[in-house]
């Protein structure tokens, strides 16, 4: 796993990911001291799309394996299921709202600017030298 080939924004939105994921598995509601777990409900749906984001973060900006570039479409994807999974904290927050429902709320705003900041960066450019200049004058 290359973590230093990763940009600030794609650090951001991979811990993201992670904390969707693993919120689906904590209480989502709590109430009277019954609680209900986010794979009981609409967290199959956010681990979905995180298990999903995650496979096309992997894939797609050389954590494994080489180093690439992200495409265009890739990054919109990974915003999509990144607005989707916010849409959904926020649509289930309620007063009886517990800790994993929080984590997938914040976690899913983290993930919706990681991704959006990801897709306004320019690719960097690599300039080849010119022929008979010197790089240390």
């Amino acid at each position: 796993m290359r973590i230093e080939r990763l940009s600030t924004p794609q650090r951001i939105s991979a811990i993201a990911i992670v904390v969707v994921a693993l919120a689906a598995f904590l209480p989502w509601v709590s109430i009277f001291g019954i609680s209900a777990i986010g794979i009981e409900g609409d967290g199959i749906i956010t681990l979905a799309f995180a298990i999903a984001g995650g496979i096309t973060f992997a894939l797609t900006t050389g954590l494994f394996g080489a180093e690439r570039t992200p495409g265009r479409a890739s990054q919109i994807a990974l915003l999509v299921l990144a607005i989707l999974t916010a849409l959904i904290g926020l649509v289930d927050m309620n007063g009886a709202a517990a800790m994993g429902l929080y984590l997938t709320m914040l976690a899913g705003i983290a993930w919706v600017i990681g991704a959006a900041w990801q897709l306004t960066l320019k690719p960097a450019v690599i300039e080849a030298p010119v022929e008979g200049s010197d790089p240390l004058s």
